[in-house]
């Protein structure tokens, strides 16, 4: 009955959003307020539905209701109650449920703030977002019903979750992703809000900064997430793998973050509307592309939700839809958007312009390097590997270049036209460039070029903030703080490059036979297996290695115990890593297979300064976190007048229509 129940509120949940994404426009066209009138009662229909939705299918998961071919596919009876919440967005069915009820959320909290004073631009937006919704839900309910049935025949123990996804990186993991996609869906609506309206104001900019913060700090949280799941989780040893899937979140970060300057541009400046309008359509655009990559099946990964080819045709089609029609609307609309486009050649104006256009020639590269060995394998010409170093040549550079407009531009005035600026920069590029030699010349092949990008560009962002911060202490502690949360997610930026260059180019790793009493000096850790234990548990068997590490003066340092783990119900076998971490370094220990009746495939790594790629990530996330606050909080100090929120406004509101 539940299933059901769930089905019918996701029905009427696409109904609503049906209505929902035509009442608007076709209120607006006629200029016919009290039709206008009903996009609050169809937004709360709406969302409160699609909730009801999704909360039916975690009681499915709770009650462990294998009649349900998604419960059945993914939950066990004998799963965690833990895994068996996260297993509702595990998956393909209900990760897309989950990705429009968060949709629908923000849409409902947008549509019902006094904060968005401008109600005509709101109304568009909400009716874009309500059309994405309808899309999506109607993909759902004809090819990935998420409350199918297996009736009359349905198994009493299910398949359970996949063994890989049985880890904490489930519950952060995809939810931040997803939430940063939600955000680039409010962008876009956003953006086609203002090309239907034919205006992009200020205040529309200051309505769509807070949503770009957000979806950035999501995004940066999704990735890191990923990065730190695969870490810990795959056993493998590293953090990034430039794998299709992992490319195909990274990709909309990059075009986020040219979005977060660019909208800062829009709102003070008044320039480079235009810019943003089309970075909002674009970072959509490849959060869609990204969706159809991990659900078409056209590439094998541990990421990928699906392979289902019906699925991934229907995606294609979507993104046909709202990426033709987004694109052919900015043709048609874009040059009745008005911009401030005065401003020096030396200028902060110019240098994030520099910045935007490096990242999105990054995200470009990083596309290419995606798509073109899938293209050249679907057109039957054969098959083409680019990995690590096509992407490391062109994207490490470009990132060089990106930090150093980043450092620079907070240093830069607007409407600069001096020269005298460049003076202290060029001294601090300086001090870094030779940091940067002293450090690269430390690796064990003498000058590393590689290392010695990290290092310059760590320290020029060290250099730039700390000079920034001198050069504001006259102004007193508040412009300091104004300025806090991009200093953070700033220094963030820099100490995930320190830690991304040192686990790269200062790693040490052994391959090796191992076996009770043996033992291995490693980067000066001495590491000795000294007995293998059985481990049962309630989810899985394992066969765990006891590792004895003591320092360079045989200090005792502590244990590790990497195990392969063998689950009970679908007899799987992976392997988890050992991990011993401190802030200078992590000792990372995994076992392989089994080669003799005693002795053990071991890979031991010694990576120094790894845990410093995610704490950059953390400190990009708060910076983000704290400057949509801010946003949030100016928008909100705007005049809001109870007339504008009432019924009492709708003579004024039919003027703004006509």
């Amino acid at each position: 009955m539940i299933p059901e129940l769930g089905l019918i509120f996701l029905i009427i949940s696409t109904v609503s959003a049906l209505l929902l994404s035509f009442i608007p426009l076709y209120a607006a066209y006629t200029k016919n307020s009290y039709l206008f009138s009903y996009v609050k009662t169809l937004t709360a229909l709406m969302t409160i539905t699609i909730c009801a939705s999704i909360l039916c299918l975690l009681a499915s998961f709770l009650m462990d209701d294998f009649s349900v071919a998604y419960v059945a596919n993914h939950s066990n009876t004998q799963l965690a109650t833990l895994y068996k919440v996260a297993a509702v967005w595990g998956s393909h069915e209900g990760s897309m449920l989950f990705w429009m009820v968060s949709i629908a959320i923000w849409g409902c909290i947008i549509v019902f703030s006094p904060r968005y004073q401008d109600r005509l631009f709101i109304g568009r937006m909400i009716a874009i977002l309500a059309f994405v919704i309808a899309g999506f839900n109607l993909f759902m309910l004809f090819t990935s019903n998420p409350f199918a049935r297996l009736l009359p025949n349905f198994p009493i123990e299910g398949r359970d979750l996949n063994p890989i996804l049985q880890d904490i990186g489930l519950i952060f993991h995809p939810p931040m992703l997803f939430l940063g996609y939600v955000g680039l869906t409010i962008t876009f609506a956003a953006a086609i809000a203002a090309l239907l309206g034919g205006k992009f104001t200020q205040q529309h900019a200051s309505y769509l900064r807070p949503w770009v913060l957000m979806a950035w700090v999501f995004l940066t949280g999704g990735n890191a997430f990923g990065s730190w799941w695969a870490y810990n989780e795959l056993g493998w040893g590293g953090w990034w793998f430039w794998d299709p899937v992992e490319n195909a979140s990274f990709i909309p970060w990059l075009v986020a973050t040219a979005l977060l300057h660019s909208v800062v541009l829009s709102q003070q400046r008044s320039s480079f509307r235009v810019t943003t309008l089309l970075l909002c359509l674009l970072a959509f655009s490849l959060s869609l592309l990204g969706t159809f990559l991990v659900r078409s099946g056209i590439v094998q990964s541990v990421h990928a939700f699906a392979s289902d080819p019906t699925r991934g045709m229907s995606i294609l089609f979507l993104l046909g839809v709202f990426v033709c029609g987004a694109l052919t609307l900015f043709a048609l609309k874009a040059n009745l958007i008005k911009s401030k486009s005065e401003f020096a050649l030396l200028s902060r104006d110019t240098v994030i312009l520099l910045g935007n256009i490096v990242l999105v020639v990054a995200a470009i590269s990083v596309l290419l390097g995606t798509f073109y060995p899938l293209l050249f394998e679907l057109l039957n010409l054969g098959t083409l590997s680019v990995g690590a170093p096509y992407f490391n040549s062109i994207f490490v550079p470009l990132t060089f270049v990106a930090v150093l407009l980043m450092g620079a531009a907070p240093l830069i005035k607007w409407q600069q036209q001096s020269l005298n600026c460049l003076y202290p920069l060029a001294a601090l590029f300086a001090l870094a460039a030779t940091i940067g030699v002293l450090v690269a010349m430390q690796t064990r092949d003498g000058f590393n070029p590689w290392v010695w990008l990290g290092a310059t560009a760590a320290s020029w962002v060290f250099f730039t903030l700390g000079y920034l911060v001198f050069s504001l202490r006259s102004q007193g502690a508040a412009a300091i703080t104004k300025k806090v949360a991009m200093m953070i997610a700033h220094f963030g930026v820099a100490i995930t490059i320190i830690g991304a260059t040192a686990v790269s180019n200062f790693e040490t790793q052994e391959l090796l036979r191992m076996g009770p009493g043996q033992g291995k000096v490693v980067a000066g850790y001495t590491f000795v297996y000294e007995d293998t234990a059985d481990v049962d548990t309630k989810s899985y068997t394992a066969i765990q290695a006891n590792i004895r590490v003591t320092d360079v003066d045989d200090n005792f340092v502590g244990y590790i115990t990497p195990q392969r783990q063998t689950f009970k119900t679908n007899a799987m076998e992976v392997s988890k890593a050992g991990i011993m971490r401190n802030l200078v370094r992590d000792l990372y220990v995994s076992s392989g297979q089994q080669l003799s009746d005693t002795e053990y495939l071991v890979r031991i790594s010694h990576k120094p300064l790894a845990c410093w790629i995610w704490i950059g990530g953390l400190m990009m996330m708060l910076g983000g976190t704290i400057a949509a606050f801010s946003a949030l909080y100016n928008l909100g100090r705007q005049p809001v007048t109870a007339k504008s929120c009432s019924s009492q406004a709708i003579p004024k509101f039919t003027e703004e229509l006509a």
